[in-house]
């Protein structure tokens, strides 16, 4: 069993948003060693040249991933994913069009698991109609309101004006999430993961993912480090996370702080949701070191060593 927590992510959102297409594109680019739970492998065309091997529910891909199916439900899928050796870095939960997403990510919180966030893919084109019909409006709104992410896919279907309204219309029924815009489920998987540290693959294990047509987050982002090896007080920490704009989309890292003097914490920041918990014995040579990511401008460097000086 592994030392650390397997990170989970929950995707969601309505029937065609496009769940399975961001999770293929997952699959073929992500560097990670993934644990998939679908509800069915014929929703997902997995490229042939991954496929290492099925038995009954469960594929294995080439890369070092794994698909389970929730035929037979979330806890028997779960003893398929606990029973891996090595332990998967991540375990994504692809839930059903019509399910509440903040339900499965209840999963997220079981033994040896850690929830990272939860992604609600919509369908820019029909979001905001579909919001309003009287038999799902309902199960849309209660499923944008529970994403730490929304991914505002298939934006090349309409105009710039259109995008524009659809982006501040998403703003205000979900304020509190990342909003990132797509085409076809293209987006950089370090927008979408955080910093639950996982160790890398064994020696000798195959683990390279395909870079197919993969949109990369300089087109669109920046990012920030800081690092020192003097603990910061929880308070600096606290004002840091704060403080940050909401045009950031993630801050990760190890962090230092003087009242754990023992061990070192892990820090993850997602839309406002942020955490700082226990990661493990602090070594000699340990310091602080802190990765902020978030459109062009968010921040400075000036900025952040102002905050943490």
């Amino acid at each position: 069993m592994s030392e650390i927590d397997t990170a989970v992510t929950v995707i969601g959102g309505y029937l065609g948003a496009g769940k399975t297409t961001l999770l293929n594109h997952i699959l073929r680019t992500a560097d990670e060693r993934i644990a998939v739970l679908v509800n069915d492998f014929g929703d997902i065309n997995i490229d042939e040249d991954l496929i290492a091997s099925q038995d009954g529910d469960t594929i294995s891909l080439a890369n070092g991933c794994i698909c389970c199916s929730l035929i037979d439900g979330f806890s028997s899928a779960l003893a398929t994913i606990r029973a891996l050796e090595p332990q998967p870095q991540r375990l994504v939960i692809e839930s059903s069009g019509v399910a509440d997403p903040a339900t499965v990510a209840a999963y997220g919180h079981g033994p040896g698991l850690t929830l990272d966030a939860t992604v609600v893919v919509v369908d820019a084109e029909t979001i905001r109609t579909k919001s309003r019909d009287v038999y799902v409006g309902d199960t849309i709104i209660g499923q944008l309101r529970s994403g730490d992410i929304v991914v505002m896919n298939k934006v090349d279907l309409v105009d710039d004006e259109d995008a524009q309204a659809i982006e501040e219309w998403l703003r205000e029924t979900c304020p509190d999430a990342v909003l990132i815009g797509a085409t076809n489920g293209v987006v950089d998987p370090t927008l979408l993961f955080g910093v639950v540290e996982a160790k890398p693959p064994s020696a000798g294990e195959p683990h390279d993912h395909k870079d197919d047509g993969h949109q990369h987050a300089e087109s669109l982002f920046d990012s920030w480090s800081w690092s020192g090896t003097d603990p910061l007080s929880r308070s600096t920490v606290e004002a840091l996370m704060e403080s940050m704009p909401a045009e950031v989309v993630r801050a990760k890292g190890l962090v230092l702080v003087d009242d754990e003097p023992d061990r070192i914490m892990v820090l993850q920041r997602v839309g406002r949701r942020w955490t700082l918990r226990p990661f493990g014995p602090r070594g000699e040579d340990a310091q602080t070191r802190l990765v902020v990511i978030g459109f062009h401008g968010a921040i400075s460097d000036d900025w952040l060593n102002g905050k943490l000086a």
